[in-house]
């Protein structure tokens, strides 16, 4: 496999949107930059004013664009009492705002329930993303929006977790490989609970997807370090500055690509309005001992340059005078890709040769379940015909 080794792009390829040939602004991010800065930075937002009123924008496009990014309802929070934006765009980005007020009300509140139900068993959980950022970073839970409620537990009390939530009306979601591939092989699962909205509970025994951290990386540190708070008036955990920002940076990379305006913002804006000092020391320390360099320096550096984000030019230094793990870039660069690539991926991860055999059978041979799912297949017998199917897709994309 190490003729596959991958090679780091030293920066990262981010879309850009080309508003008007009369526009100065070529690429929406750097005027969005400068409106989501004006959380913290009056003079960032006095700059995206002057802008905004002597440029061409086309404004269509333009919250096309926001709304890819779901940051239409942070947007409008920011923007609500300015003058200069035009009055449909206003209102729909007024309707997006309220709207996910609504949507967000109801998860936050079954999120108590959730919190609630898993407390009084003695389990302890620490929120994640979303549910813990938009009431204690954002202070607003309209501003933020939340795809699903993202929750980690102990490995040793999934099994009880799941009795809980299956008790309070959620469905495990999707069918699995074969019977345990995700316990012993990913960090996450999800449950899906239907009514007035659906809602998706992410139950996380490991904080990052690759098979490589799921067996490298500990998560005592981050529950060492969580905050006791209250969310939603029940009982739970959120992790610590220092915590945050690494967690945050190895999701947006390893997740996401580095691709998102939103965790961006989400960690500039922790950054900005985190309750105490941050001990930068510890996060790079952190960032090394659990192979997230890459993915710190990477983030971390490109919030310092185009968000402003106030990180010590001493620490910005060392940043860049890090090196990753051949581990980190391979995890990173073969994660996004193909079903090849990320089992290569898995297999390289894998700490001996059975457990390698174990990933590549249950990958290539799922069950009958799993394929009809995945794949739709509208009668059994034809399920056999879909595995040289998947195979070829997998690798045909990979050739491509």
């Amino acid at each position: 496999m190490k003729n596959l080794k991958p090679k780091l792009k030293t920066s990262l390829n981010f879309p850009s949107l080309v508003i008007s040939s009369t526009s100065p602004i070529t690429n929406p991010q750097s005027l969005i930059t400068l409106i989501l800065r004006g959380r913290w930075d009056k003079t960032a937002l006095q700059v995206a004013r002057e802008i905004a009123k002597n440029s061409d924008l086309d404004w269509d496009n333009l919250s096309k664009f926001v709304y890819s990014e779901a940051l239409t309802p942070l947007l409008y929070r920011i923007l609500r009492n300015e003058d200069w934006l035009p009055e449909n765009v206003q209102i729909e980005w007024r309707n997006a705002y309220y709207q996910n007020a609504c949507r967000n009300t109801l998860l936050l509140r079954e999120l108590g329930k959730v919190l609630q139900s898993l407390a009084d068993v003695g389990v302890d959980v620490i929120v994640l993303k979303g549910a813990a950022l938009a009431e204690k970073v954002y202070g607003d839970i309209a501003a933020r929006k939340m795809v699903d409620l993202d929750l980690l537990i102990h490995p040793e009390d999934l099994a009880i977790v799941r009795e809980i939530v299956a008790n309070l009306g959620y469905q495990l979601a999707g069918v699995e490989m074969q019977s345990g591939f995700n316990e012993e092989f990913r960090n996450e699962e999800i449950h899906v609970k239907q009514g007035l909205i659906d809602i998706n509970l992410d139950l996380h025994w490991k904080l990052v997807s690759p098979v490589y951290y799921q067996r490298t990386f500990l998560t005592d540190w981050f529950w060492e370090t969580a905050i006791p708070t209250k969310l939603s008036d029940a009982p739970a955990f959120i992790l610590g500055n220092e915590a945050q920002i690494v967690y945050l940076c190895a999701h947006l990379m390893l997740h996401h690509g580095g691709k998102s305006l939103l965790w961006l913002h989400d960690i500039a804006e922790a950054i900005a309005f985190s309750p105490t000092a941050i001990d930068w020391d510890l996060v790079i320390s952190k960032a090394q001992t659990y192979k997230l360099v890459l993915s710190v320096q990477q983030i971390l550096l490109r919030v310092a340059d185009e968000w402003k984000a106030e990180i010590p030019v001493n620490v910005r230094s060392q940043l860049a005078t890090l090196k990753p793990s051949w581990e980190e870039v391979r995890a990173y660069s073969w994660q996004h890709q193909t079903m090849a690539l990320r089992l290569f991926d898995d297999l390289a991860g894998a700490k001996d040769w059975l457990t390698r055999l174990h990933i590549a059978w249950d990958t290539l041979f799922p069950s009958r379940a799993y394929m009809q799912q995945r794949y739709q297949i509208p009668h059994p017998l034809l399920i056999p015909f879909y595995y040289p199917y998947r195979w070829l897709r997998g690798f045909r994309k990979v050739s491509g």
